[in-house]
């Protein structure tokens, strides 16, 4: 089906009421919807921090190579197993400091300089110049992981209903509040564009209006999830007679980290950026079933059995809404390839032993993008740097950056297919 003038603009919209929805990649529109320039596949880069580390005897595999069995918290990602990589053995170069090391994880600058640039800024100064948003720094409880040339901080959006506002409602606060209320009452943004998406749909092949259905399907699910989460907040929870942690909002950490990986799916899948950071993360109590000790005194757990076991509960959660993310980008085509085909997602950690505040031998999740996975990738502890890693990754995403951070070049037994 030939595109149709007035429809394959180099960036499309659905708009109505202070609502501006992006559309997905249709192939109608000639494939060129999303603000990529014809004939350009667009590649995009998930960066993800559990910043009080990750429980090593339940994620790292106990062999090596291709043929390793899933620990515990890669059990959920079965389904994907040629789809990531595991990579243990890695380190900062002089990054040290236990919790300190956090906002450097992904810039690799030693402890003893001025922090500067991270790999999703330098990534975003090239792959942001034709989305609406250079990057996103969401939050699912904490997010110090990007900085600037200078060395200054980029801010995080610390509300998932503020992020989601950013994506859909157009500028200005007036006109952000009230799309939310309308949201809360029941009203979707779909609503404010519904006529010119019907006028769309009669102009689109079939395969694209199933497309755009799905499309409008998970925009509505993440406005349903985030009307549930705030009228949670606002409810008083029953009182008992013991003492339990306090009831405040900011626990509800699964909410959290589902509405932020909602968010991300949706940023990708609208192109409405390349490049998010987030990470997973807070200091004291979680609202996680069988849990009730908080989260950073978890991550000291002394060895102690149960400690351990309310610290894989709540790490556990993270792997289980990773593998809905994960899921929604392979399910999710995009021209002649899927989301999770044209996304590099990394996912670690500043500490390789929460217990011990140790930096060393970080836990490395590498998933997507074009890379030849399926395999235990384990490193000598000490013999490369981690910012080897991301010189591999610059190079899928199309630089040709020679370093990055304390490089020595690109990381060995990562391939590209």
């Amino acid at each position: 089906m030939n595109p149709q003038p007035a429809l394959a603009t180099r960036r499309s919209f659905l708009r109505g009421a202070g609502v501006a929805l992006c559309l997905p990649w249709l192939e109608s529109l000639g494939g060129i919807v999303h603000a990529a320039e014809a004939g350009k596949e667009p590649r995009r880069l998930l960066l993800v921090c559990l910043p009080l580390g990750i429980y090593r005897e339940s994620f790292v595999p106990k062999q090596s190579g291709a043929g390793y069995e899933l620990s515990e918290y890669l059990t959920p990602l079965a389904d994907l197993r040629d789809r990531f990589t595991i990579v243990s053995g890695l380190e900062h170069l002089g990054v040290s400091g236990g919790h300190s090391a956090q906002p450097r994880i992904f810039t690799g600058v030693p402890s003893t300089e001025r922090n500067r640039r991270s790999l999703d800024q330098h990534v975003a100064a090239s792959l942001g110049q034709h989305t609406r948003f250079d990057s996103l720094a969401l939050s699912a409880g904490a997010n110090d992981f990007g900085w600037t040339d200078g060395g200054s901080m980029v801010p995080a959006e610390k509300s998932v209903v503020d992020a989601f506002a950013k994506l859909f409602a157009e500028e200005g606060a007036a006109n952000k509040t009230k799309v939310l209320r309308e949201i809360g009452r029941g009203k979707s943004i779909l609503d404010h564009v519904l006529e010119e998406a019907r006028d769309l749909q009669a102009r689109i092949s079939k395969r694209d209006q199933e497309k755009l259905g799905e499309y409008f399907e998970s925009v509505r699910a993440t406005e349903k999830r985030l009307v549930k989460s705030e009228e949670w907040i606002n409810q008083p929870k029953p009182k008992v007679d013991s003492q339990p942690p306090a009831p405040f909002a900011p626990d509800e950490i699964i909410t959290n980290l589902r509405g932020v990986c909602d968010v991300t799916y949706l940023a990708f899948k609208t192109d409405s950026t390349r490049v998010i950071t987030f990470g997973y993360f807070r200091q004291d109590a979680v609202a996680v079933p069988g849990v009730n000790v908080g989260y950073h005194n978890l991550s000291h757990h002394g060895q102690d059995e149960g400690n351990i076991t309310q610290l894989k509960r709540i790490e556990r959660v993270f792997f289980d809404e990773l593998k809905t993310l994960l899921t929604n980008l392979k399910q999710t085509r995009e021209g002649d390839s899927t989301l999770l085909d044209r996304t590099t997602i990394v996912v670690t950690s500043n500490l390789g032993s929460g217990n011990s505040h140790s930096n060393k031998d970080l836990p490395m999740l590498l998933a997507g993008g074009r890379f030849r996975h399926g395999q235990h990738l384990a490193i000598a502890p000490g013999s490369a740097p981690l910012s080897n890693l991301y010189v591999s990754v610059l190079h899928q995403l199309g630089f040709e950056d020679k370093s990055f951070g304390t490089s020595t070049g690109t990381l060995k037994g990562i391939e590209l297919t």
